[in-house]
């Protein structure tokens, strides 16, 4: 089944640890457990765009497929990964923070990992 598509998020396991492992402070992580998303995929050829839709901003990125892409993420901070395909899924690969993204039973499912800690984003299809 295609990534491409809109998801809305429906669970998130393990996020109090994985937050704080990004420096989160207790109340970020609390206004963080509360947010709701919604994510868009969409693929061009190489080039994959996520677009990430929070109550307060929208956030996107494209990666093109075996190169080095500049991010953003939704607080502010930029990383460098490179983006590729293994099989289906789709891997996100930078310094200390790696995310797979896969459909597993018609759900999104998203496994970042930073500094060691990780934690599994869930999301229905729209």
């Amino acid at each position: 089944m295609s990534l491409s598509g809109k998801f809305k998020m429906v669970k998130r396991d393990n996020y109090e640890k994985f937050a704080g492992a990004s420096g989160a402070t207790d109340e970020q992580i609390k206004r963080g457990s509360e947010t709701t998303l919604e994510t868009e995929v969409t693929q061009d050829g190489d080039n994959i765009t996520v677009k990430r839709i929070y109550p307060n901003q929208t956030v996107s990125n494209t990666f093109q497929l075996g190169v080095p892409n500049d991010f953003n993420f939704p607080d502010g901070r930029n990383a460098k990964a490179t983006c590729t395909k293994d099989g289906e899924k789709i891997v996100l690969k930078g310094e200390n923070f790696s995310q797979i993204s896969e459909i597993e039973d018609g759900k999104l499912k998203e496994t970042l990992t930073l500094k060691g800690v990780s934690m599994v984003r869930w999301s229905d299809r729209c």
